[in-house]
């Protein structure tokens, strides 16, 4: 028994390990690009999310820095809509409004801190499978 624990535990750690890194690597490969003359701020916000998940992600921005936000899923995954709201639930931008383009370019009046949520575009169902896959969040500003 104690065996089995040992090795169920095991088999997760390893398993959690292979989705980060595989984001990460998804995130490198298929989103930074996508930063063009932004300079990247050096971290990865990936995660492995299912068709019907949603995530949000909170960060401060400051005033007279102009800032690109990149947003990415794996290819066989529904189009992502994201929104990015103040701390106050202002609207700042909503991809559905721009025929769900992948970023977004923005300056701020004053330091905030914005929540980035994001989910997948709700189909109807067709009865298949649902996906899973990678999903990152990558910013980028100007120097």
């Amino acid at each position: 028994m104690k065996y089995y624990l040992l090795s169920t535990l095991f088999v997760f750690v390893v398993s959690i390990q292979v989705g980060t890194s595989q984001c990460r690597d998804f995130a490198k490969t298929n989103c930074k690009p996508k930063l063009e003359n932004y300079v990247h701020d050096g971290n990865y916000n990936g995660v492995f999310l299912n068709q019907q998940e949603e995530v949000e992600l909170h960060k401060a921005f400051f005033t007279g820095q102009e800032y690109r936000i990149v947003v990415g899923g794996e290819e066989h995954m529904p189009k992502i809509h994201f929104k990015i709201t103040d701390s106050d639930q202002n609207l700042i931008f909503d991809n559905e409004e721009s025929n769900y383009i992948d970023h977004f370019d923005f300056e701020l009046d004053e330091a905030k801190t914005l929540v980035i949520s994001l989910d997948f575009i709700k189909e109807e169902p067709t009865g298949l499978k649902l996906e899973s896959g990678c999903v990152s969040i990558l910013f980028g500003m100007k120097l």
